[in-house]
């Protein structure tokens, strides 16, 4: 009787281990952060495919301020990868920020979005959004008593070293910032 049983549970196990099992593919989108809008402190985005996932105030940073007659406004994901330092999203000059979509071409005063791109993580060089690599930005919740801003955003930048065009896409932010 052991011997039935042993036979049945390794043929049971033989039956049931397969070789050509296929890993499961995992869209990147789905290894972000939700969408939030309750100060969660994240930053995050695909650039080129890849999650880049930025959480708590070490990594995200936020303000609107009056700063030389005009209010700025920076919302950044700071974690280093083996192609980005940075990415965040800004205003020049005098750009108020409301809820509302705003397009990212760096025209001043006017929004943007940009990265420190880095070259075998010693070298970084800055590359933003221009009349040529666009994208936009969308402020889902704008709480100025609760200094809580929310959002969505892509936008295209150009490697500083290849010339290539660096994708940041399914971006999203929910942090508080500072005045």
């Amino acid at each position: 009787m052991k011997k039935l049983i042993l036979l049945t549970i390794s043929l049971l196990c033989l039956v049931s281990c397969k070789e050509d099992e296929k890993p499961i593919d995992i869209n990147p989108v789905d290894l972000l952060p939700p969408a939030t809008q309750h100060g969660a402190v994240m930053f995050a985005c695909t650039v080129n495919g890849e999650p880049y996932i930025c959480e708590g105030y070490d990594q995200v940073t936020s303000y609107y301020q009056w700063v030389n007659g005009g209010y700025g406004f920076v919302v950044t994901g700071i974690k280093e990868t083996n192609l980005l330092y940075t990415v965040g999203i800004y205003n020049r000059g005098n750009a108020p920020i409301e809820q509302e979509t705003y397009f990212l071409n760096g025209e001043n005063p006017g929004y943007g979005g940009g990265a420190g791109v880095t070259r075998n993580l010693n070298e970084l060089e800055g590359s933003k959004t221009d009349s040529i690599y666009i994208g936009e930005m969308t402020i889902t919740k704008f709480d100025l008593e609760n200094e809580i801003v929310s959002g969505t955003f892509w936008f295209d930048i150009e490697n500083p070293w290849t010339g290539e065009t660096i994708e940041i896409r399914n971006g999203r932010f929910d942090t508080h910032f500072s005045q």
